[in-house]
C-alpha cells in the first residue's frame, strides 16, 4: 500500500512541474502576442503621424523668397499624435535642447537612425540599452525637400533578443519616414 501512495505523490509532483512549465510557456506566448499587438498600434501611429507631418509640410506657408516650410508646425502637429499610443515610450522632439549633442553628430538636414537614437540615450543611461525613446525629426534641405521621420526603439514586454531577431534588449524598432518636395505658389 505504501508503494501505491508513493507513485501517487510522484505523479502529483510530476503533473505540477509539467503544469508550471506549460503555463510559463503559455504566459510568454501570451505576452509576445500582446507585445506584437501593441507594437503594431505604435508603428501604425508612427506611420499616421509621419503622414500628418508631410501633410503639414506640404501646406506650410513659405514666402515668395523662401520655399522653406515652417518645420515647427510639423512638430506641433506630429508630437501630440504620438504621445498616447507610445505606451511607456518617451516621444522626443528633434529640435529639443537635450538632443543637441546627437544633432551635432548627425549631418545637417538628416534625421537619426533608430540605433543612433538608442545609442545616444544609452550613453545618457536612460532606459535599458537606450530603448524607450522615439525621436520625431523633420528636416528641410534648403531646396524645398522635406523629410519627416519617427525613429527609435519602443519598450517591449518580452525581450525580442530572446527570439529570432537581433533587436536591442527590451525594445522594438520603430522607423517610419516620408519625404516630399514642397513649393511656394504665387499668383
Amino acid at each position: 500500500m505504501a508503494g501505491g501512495r508513493e507513485r501517487s505523490i510522484r505523479r502529483g509532483g510530476q503533473s505540477t512541474v509539467e503544469f508550471a512549465l506549460v503555463f510559463g510557456l503559455f504566459l510568454v506566448a501570451l505576452m509576445a502576442i500582446l507585445d506584437t499587438w501593441i507594437w503594431t498600434i505604435e508603428t501604425d501611429a508612427a506611420d499616421a503621424s509621419v503622414e500628418q507631418g508631410i501633410g503639414v509640410a506640404m501646406s506650410a506657408k513659405g514666402s515668395a523668397v523662401s520655399t522653406s516650410p515652417a518645420i515647427t508646425d510639423v512638430y506641433a502637429s506630429v508630437l501630440p499624435l504620438l504621445q498616447q499610443p507610445m505606451l511607456g515610450t518617451a516621444v522626443e522632439d528633434w529640435l529639443s535642447p537635450n538632443l543637441a549633442p546627437l544633432r551635432d553628430q548627425i549631418e545637417p538636414n538628416a534625421c537619426p537612425t533608430a540605433d543612433q537614437v538608442a545609442n545616444y540615450f544609452d550613453g545618457l543611461h536612460s532606459g535599458y540599452d537606450g530603448v524607450g525613446h522615439v525621436v520625431v525629426c523633420a528636416v528641410e534641405d534648403g531646396a524645398g525637400h522635406v523629410t519627416v521621420t519617427v525613429t527609435g526603439y519602443a519598450l517591449s514586454m518580452v525581450p525580442p533578443a530572446l527570439g529570432p531577431f537581433n533587436w536591442r534588449g527590451w525594445g522594438l524598432p520603430i522607423t517610419e519616414s516620408a519625404s516630399v518636395i514642397v513649393g511656394t505658389y504665387s499668383p
